[in-house]
Formats: structure tokens, sequence, C-alpha cells
């Protein structure tokens, strides 16, 4: 914090350099020509802005000399990009804002890349998500270059999460890594205590949003907790008239209302919003479906001084209640369903000072608060012929079960014979809350342009959840409790400071951009402590050569640098307590037709890393755009490492406990109808009693079983990387036929091998009887590959025709995959870790083979190392006593075969792959009058039954039905204004 305090004045004291000016005008409706309130006016890539008051009139103080773009917007309007050159006072520009209609001449429909960024970033506006006719946030991501449209047909299939630059199935989950933001409120997914993943976006509203804005590359180091970029969804905010959405396809429905109402002089502008959607999963048979009722109320302010100086305040609620729901389905077992709850709640409260001061640009702050409600609710039938037992102890030793009618606080009780249903709840729900407050001073030394941005956040989360719980406890199985809420909370304390400098030459510009964010995060009454980190980022751009005539028309380079830090999940901190329950003696049926069933459970605790890393990425990019006579060419290239990525293994201990088997009765002396047993809690030994008292009680004999203990511990694994080079060339419009022609795709390279050792034993037992004596330590686990590399070439190419005569826009979207493979990989830094082997039944390595990778062999992996329970201390080198053994010892060899991991099939090293394919998407938008536009849209239209090969087995597929390709799917929606 001091030095962010220092480096701030620091600069401060050189304010004096620059001349500044004053900046007023009005903002009117193009048609209209009426005053439009609460305009934003921004001067791009600075701090510097303010807002339009009731007259529609904005002032802008200490404006520094110099040329400036200004953005302005307002909702309902298109956005406009005042140019200023400014060398005096200008007190009388007037700006024309005009209605967001296809009549305008120019309409974006596809992905707009902000150029004014030194790192690569992009707009999805909301014409572009009308023409698309997006169903959830995530569609309107298959905009960006090399993207395609989502493979998902209805909001039932699946989470919608959002990854940038990256794949869920990869090493150090990319989605959740992946930011996602509305009205600045981050939606987290750290708090969630069952798994580590990404934002699911299904239960945010989609026909609300007013434009999103998605960061690929290297972000502003205001922007902490992540690893893969960040996505911004901003809500409707200013007056609007009532529009009605109605948006109808073949398995999902959507019907919407906002309205932005003006409370009239100087009260401000309330925004209300409903949207509902209802999701079925199949048209045949349409009883497992998804419901979204999203709501949302944004209320904002400003107050204007005459010095030009502007406050605005902005309160933002959204939420969802809904879910997923298969009660209804005939097809399931009756009175069977699953509920599983999207209920949601986020809010914001901010405030943005617009001072414009020679000392101080603006000045922003708020708190946010998020809350989730996803409690999954289960029914299920269950059936058994015979008594089973459920154990529900939670404490070390023996216990014998019962009924639950007779004592119903019974660590193990008996279950139900005949049918009966289980009701079960998984109850999470996490909840994260930050205040931050940061400052941004804009201003000029000589022809240098400095922004400095300095700020802190603070944030908490939590999971307010009981975890799992049954309805009934009567009919539960085998269960522990774990509650959510008894979890501590994670806090965060982040302060960062950034500088952007402008340099201008005489006919190029430098802009250099460098910045340091600082975490430090608490979990008291943990291991963890406090933890702290740094994350630096650089980025630079290079602009010459502009001018508006000539083949050549300017060039932009782009470079960045950064790292990022992803705080763990609640997943990751806290590990669960495990129960490793084994029988002790069960003699059968009783005389009088029950049951008896006899336990042993030891409890094992969860095991806490002190030494767990915050997983982190380096992200790096290089950029090119070049604006050439009828083409605009951009270009990114990313390389991008990820680092101490959160994953597990396990720790083994041994264990012992007593077993009584049935061979124990043959000596026993008391008639099998007078039996009474009971079992010592403690020491597990089994007596057997008459119950009569004729007979004197008799203590029978047991074995001592040796086993093993395993708990999770959660650690840091070994680092992977992706890559890839990222295209969009836009070429001008054809005048002739108004259409306009854009080509992009993306080539995207991942590779990850582990290297954890994680141990691993057999569930076959020994010669003697008793459980498998060795564990084997496997580099990235006991499976034949460790990692796997990815490679994608996707190319895309959009014709818009857009007629503003009769506000139309037809785009024809061709996505093509022209490379797709994976090769899974058996890798090990240290050595060998996968062998060829002649034949399937082998153990041994191939004497003449040695390449896993030629695509017709077996493999197997051998672990690296091997203890035996007698010493768990000494380990010993697997391949060398294997082969020892082989030789020497028959015994050993058959024993040590077990951890012997072998392939199912020959090819499953050989890289998997399809020939290239294809789909089209059809999109066409038209306004009717003032206050009527139809969409409809068509995906795959043509339903491609193409054929096409699959490298690795050989064999020929259709796409039809095929998850490569988005299934065919079409609708219709009306949008009506009034």
């Amino acid at each position: 914090m001091k030095t962010i305090v220092l480096a701030f004045f620091a600069s401060a004291s050189l304010t004096a350099w620059g001349q500044s000016y004053k900046v007023a005008g009005t903002v009117l409706d193009a048609k209209s020509k009426v005053p439009v309130e609460f305009a934003t006016l921004w001067i791009e890539g600075s701090g510097i802005g303010t807002m339009t008051d009731s007259q529609g009139k904005f002032v802008i103080q200490h404006l520094a000399e110099g040329k400036h773009e200004v953005l302005v917007r307002c909702l309902g309007y298109s956005e406009y990009k005042l140019q200023l050159d400014v060398r005096k006072d200008k007190e009388n520009i007037v700006v024309y804002l005009s209605e967001q209609t296809l009549a305008l001449n120019e309409v974006t429909v596809t992905a707009e890349r902000k150029a004014i960024d030194a790192t690569t970033a992009y707009t999805l506006g909301r014409t572009a998500l009308d023409h698309l006719q997006s169903v959830s946030v995530s569609d309107a991501l298959s905009l960006l270059p090399g993207e395609q449209t989502s493979k998902f047909k209805s909001l039932t299939s699946s989470a919608q999460v959002i990854t940038l630059r990256g794949e869920s199935t990869e090493m150090g989950n990319p989605d959740f890594g992946t930011v996602v933001e509305m009205d600045g409120v981050r939606l987290s997914g750290n708090a969630t205590a069952a798994s580590t993943s990404g934002t699911d976006t299904r239960n945010i509203g989609n026909s609300n949003v007013e434009r999103i804005e998605v960061i690929t590359g290297v972000p502003s180091v205001e922007y902490g907790d992540l690893t893969n970029g960040v996505v911004k969804i901003v809500t409707r905010k200013g007056k609007s008239p009532l529009i009605v959405d109605v948006a109808v396809r073949p398995t999902t429905q959507s019907y919407a209302v906002s309205k932005g109402v003006e409370l009239g002089g100087k009260v401000g502008v309330l925004n209300l919003s409903y949207e509902r959607v209802h999701s079925v999963s199949d048209i045949a048979s349409p009883y497992t479906s998804y419901v979204r009722n999203a709501f949302g109320v944004r209320y904002s302010n400003s107050l204007h001084t005459k010095t030009g100086k502007t406050l605005s305040v902005d309160f933002s609620l959204n939420g969802n209640v809904g879910g997923n729901n298969t009660e209804a389905d005939p097809d399931a077992f009756k009175e069977t369903y699953t509920k599983s709850r999207d209920n949601a709640l986020w809010s914001s409260l901010s405030f943005n000072y617009m001072l414009n001061s020679p000392w101080l640009s603006n000045l922003r702050g708020g708190v946010t608060f998020s809350y989730a409600d996803n409690r999954v609710e289960e029914k299920k039938n269950q059936s058994a012929s015979s008594v089973q037992p459920a154990l529900h102890t939670t404490e070390e030793g023996y216990f014998v079960a019962s009924k639950y009618e007779e004592d119903p606080s019974s660590p193990i009780i008996l279950l139900p014979t005949g049918y009966w249903y289980v009701t079960s709840f998984n109850d999470s729900r996490p909840i994260n809350y930050t205040a931050y407050l940061k400052a941004r001073w804009s201003h000029k030394i000589g022809s240098v342009t400095s922004n400095l941005l300095a700020g802190a956040d603070m944030k908490g989360e939590g999971n307010l959840g009981k975890g799992t719980y049954y309805e009934d406890m009567s009919v539960a199985p085998t269960w522990r409790e774990y509650r959510y809420d008894e979890l501590p909370f994670m806090h965060n304390l982040a302060a960062y400071t950034e500088e952007e400098i402008a340099l201008p030459f005489r006919h190029s510009q430098l802009l250099l951009k460098g910045g340091v964010r600082s975490d430090m995060t608490f979990i008291p009454g943990t291991v963890y402590g406090t933890v702290s980190s740094l994350s630096p980022r650089f980025s630079a751009k290079y602009s010459f050569g502009e001018k508006e005539h000539g083949f050549f028309q300017g060039a932009t380079l782009r470079a960045g640098w950064g790292k990022a830090v992803k705080l763990p999940s609640f997943e990751m901190l806290y590990p669960w307590e495990t129960y490793v329950d084994r029988l002790a003696f069960a003699p059968g049926a009783m005389a009088d037709g029950t049951t008896y069933y006899a336990y042993h459970t030891h409890p094992v605790l969860p095991v806490y890393n002190p030494e767990l890393q915050w997983q982190y990425s380096i992200m790096r990019e290089a950029g090119m755009d070049i604006r050439l006579k009828g083409v605009r060419i951009s270009l990114s290239f990313f390389y991008n490492t990820l680092s101490k990525p959160y994953t597990s293994t396990r720790i083994y201990t041994p264990f012992d406990y007593k077993l009584t088997d049935q061979s124990a009765l043959n000596n026993c002396l008391i008639p099998s109808t007078d039996r009474v047993y009971s079992i010592d809690r403690t020491t597990g030994v089994v007596t057997v009693s008459d119950k009569n008292g004729i007979l004197p009680s008799q203590t029978l004999a047991y074995k001592e079983i040796h086993d093993f203990q395993s708990a999770v511990m959660n650690v840091n694994g070994s680092s992977s990387s992706r890559m890839g080079l990222e295209w969009v060339l836009d070429f001008d419009r054809i005048k002739a036929i108004n259409t306009s022609i854009r080509i992009d795709g993306k080539y995207y390279r991942y590779k990850g091998i582990d290297e954890v050792t994680v141990p691993s034993t057999s569930s076959l037992t020994d010669t003697d009887g008793q459980p498998y004596k060795y564990i084997g330590y496997y580099v990235g686990g006991n499976v034949n590959y460790n990692g796997f590399m990815t490679q994608r070439l996707n190319t895309n190419l959009t014709l818009v025709t857009h007629v503003p005569k009769i506000r139309m826009i037809f785009s024809l979207r061709f996505e093509g995959t022209l490379l797709k493979t994976r090769q899974n990989l058996s890798e090990y830094s240290g050595g060998t870790r996968s062998y060829v082997l002649d034949s399937q039944s082998d153990y041994l390595p191939s004497s003449t083979q040695t390449d896993i990778y030629n695509g017709a062999s077996y493999v197997a992996t051998y672990p690296l190392y091997y203890v035996s329970r007698e010493d768990m201390e000494t380990r010993i080198p697997f391949m060398e006593k294997f082969l020892w053994a082989a030789e020497h010892d028959k015994e050993l060899y058959n024993e040590l075969s077990k951890l012997v991991v072998k392939s199912t099939t020959g090819y499953m090293f050989r890289k998997q792959g399809y020939s290239p394919y294809f789909s089209a998407n059809l999109n066409v938008s038209k306004e009717i009058g003032k206050y009527l536009t139809v969409s409809f849209f068509a995906n795959n239209f043509f339903y491609s039954m193409q054929k096409i090969k699959n490298w690795q087995t050989g064999n020929e597929g259709s796409l039809f039905a095929s998850s490569l390709v988005t299934p065919f799917n079409y609708g219709i929606s009306f949008k009506l204004k009034l």
C-alpha cells in the first residue's frame, strides 16, 4: 500500500507541466432534437468522463491538450465516437445520438474488438445478441474469433460454463479460472464446497443484458482471482420504452418484459425487468425441464455541479428463481425425481465521483453481494430381498446394527426389505461479498499522457449450506454429515496500482501499461493462515502509419505479459473426513428371522496441506492490427502457462481390525436357537451367550486383519501450457449488395503432463486371504496416460447483408473445424513411465518394441516404486524388483503383477482426430414499423449427413446426431417496443 501512495503522489507532483481546457456541450436525439439525459461521455483510455443532465448538457474540466476520442453511450441509442482536437476551451459541442435501429447504416452483429485496449478484448452489443437469439450468456461467446455455436440444444443438458482460451477437461480447470461479473458483482465459484468448476450462466437473465465485454488477453491489475480472462455482463441502465420479448424454439420458450422509468425531477431512473424461460430436454418427452425466472431492478442517478463535477450512484439487484426438475417425467420410475435449485441473488451499490480535477479524475467505490441457493433434492427407489445395514457412526470402534424403530440413534441401522423410497438433499448456498475503492488520475506532462490507477478491494466467501442430509433417517443409506456452514470463511484483501503512459511521436504513438496487484488471503482457524501473492502485469501498444487513403492505412502492434493468481475453492481448502467401514461379524440369519451385523468403523481425519500454494497463470500475448484498403486484419497470439494447479493425491496408513467369520461358530456349544451375540466396542471380541443361561458364555476366535486406510490430500500439480493464434479479417462492405464479409478463426494447442506421485493399491487379496499388502506409487496416477495434448483449428466465414431501407439484416455463418485432435501421453521427466507389451497377456516390457505411440500395441504402466505394509518407509524401485522377481521369485512376481496397469486396447496412444467437418447457421432480423422486430434463426440448417473418419479407430461415422456440431435447431423471436 505504501508503494501505491508514493507512486500516486510522485506522479501528482508533475501535473503542472501539462495544459488543460474545458469542454462542454449538449447531447441531443438525432431525430427529435430533444436533450438526452443520462448519456455517458468517456474519454477512451483514461479515467475522465461525465454524464449529461436533464437538459442534455455536459461539462468536462481539465481536459489535456491534444486529440481525444470520446465514447458517448446511452441506453436505446447507437454508440457514437466523438473525435476532439483540444487546443482551447470548447463550450458549444453538439452530439447527436441516433436511435438503435436496423435503419442505421452501421449495424454490428458480430464481436467487435476494442481497439483502444492494448490487450485483446471484445464487445458483444445488444443488437448482436438479439440477432443471434441467444438463450444464455454462454451462447453469445460463440461470436468470438474461432469459437463455434454452442452444442447445447436446451438448458437442461448440463451446467453452461464459460472457458476462455482453454477447455474444461484440461488440468487446472480453465473454466474455474474464468471470471464472470454482472454489473460489477463477481459470480464466484470459490465457496462451492463439493466441486472446483466454473460459473454456470444458465441462471443469468439474457434479455436484460445491454452488452457483454470479454477480455481474453492480459487484464488490468484491478481484476484478481483468475487465470483465464474476464467476462463482464452489463445490464440495461437508463430510460427506455416498455420492451416485450417473446422467443420460441422447439425445446425452449422465453418471455421477457423490461422498462426504464424516469422518476422525474432529479430523482433518477429505475430499470425493471423480468424474464421467464422454460426449456425441456426433448420435445418428444417434454418433462425434464429447466426454468429460469430472472428479474432485475436497477436504480441510477447523477448529481451535477456548476464546476463540471458529476456524482453518479448506481444500485442493482438481479436474481433468479428456478432450476432443473425431472418430477413430471412419466418415463422415470414412479415418484422418483431430481429437483435442482438454481436460485441466485446478486446486488451492488456503487458510486462514481467524476471530479475531472487537476489532481484526481474520478473516484469509484462500492459494495457487492452474491448469494446462491443450489439445493438438490433427489428421490430414488430402493429395493432389497434381505436386510442390509446402513452405517452412520462417526466414532472409532465396533458397532452392532439395529432397527431404526428400536433405536433411532443407533450408529448402524437395518434397512427394510421390499420396496421403498429415499429422499436426499444436498444443500449448498455459497455467498460472497466485496467492498472496493479505486481512483484514476489522468493528466498530461508535456506531450506525454499519463493515467494512474490505484485501488483496493476486500472480499469474503463462505457457504451457508447444510451439506447432504436425508428426509427420513430410517431409510438413509451409509452416510455421514458434512456441513458446509461450519467451514471457515475465506477473506482476501488486495491493493493494486497501474500506470498507463501514452508517448506520441510524429507519425506514431506508443502506449505502455504496467502495474502490480498484491493479494493477502486470510483463512482463520486453519493451517493455511495468511497467504500473500503478487501479480505484476505489463502491456504495450505501438500504432503507426495511420492515414485515410492509400493501400496501407495503419497498423498497431500489441504485446502483453502478466501473472494472474486464482484462489482455491472450498473443495481444495477443506478435505472431507472419511470413514473405513469393515464387516467384523455376521453370523447370518438368526433363529427369530432377524439379522445380526457388526462393523468396525475407523474414522480417517482429513489431511490439510499447509504447503498448498495458490494456482497461477503466466499470460503472454502478442498481436497485430493492420488496416489495408478494403480489409482490416487482427491477429492475436497467446502462450499461457498454468502453474501449481489444484489437484489431489492420497495418503495411505496401515490399520488393523478383528474379523470373526462364521467358521468360528463351528466350535460353539450353544445351540443356534439359543445364541445371543455381543461384540466388545473397543476390542472387537465376539461373545456368544445362552439366552436360557444354561451353558456358559463362549468367546469366539477371530482373525487380525491388516488393512490400509487412505485420505485425500490436496496438492499442487504439474504445469501445463496453452498456446494459440486467433485471427479476424473484416472486408469492407460490398456496396452493390450491402454485404460485409468476416473470416475469423483460431488455432489452439494444449499440453499437460501430470507428474504428481499418487499412491494406489489393489482390491485383490494376498494368498493368505489378507488384503493386498503393497502400495504402488504412480507418476500421475494408476492409469496408462498421465496427460494429453490437443489441437484444434476452427475457421468461420460470416456474410452479413444489411438493407437499411427495409430495416432488415441477414447473416450466414459457415463454421468449419479443419483440425481436432487429442493424443494421450505417458511421460515422466525422470525416466520411462509406460512400456510396450508383446501381447495383452504379458506383464513384462517388450524386448523389441519401445514406442508406445505406434498405435498398435498394448501398453503397461508401472509404479515408480512401492512400499509394503510391514515397512511403509522403505521405497523399493518397482521396475528393478519386478524384473528380478520374474527370474528369481515367482510368488513375489505374481503379487507385484497386481500393481501393473495394462491398457484395454492397442490404440490407446494413437492420435485421436477427425477429418474436417462443417455446419452453417442462418439468422434474419426485420423491423416492422417503429415498434416490432422479428428475428429468425436456423442453426446447422442443412443438418449435415457428412461422413467423417475417426483417426484413432479407423471407423467412419456421420455428423448426424453427433456431439461434434451443434444439433439442428431453429426459432423465432418478437421484440415489441411500446
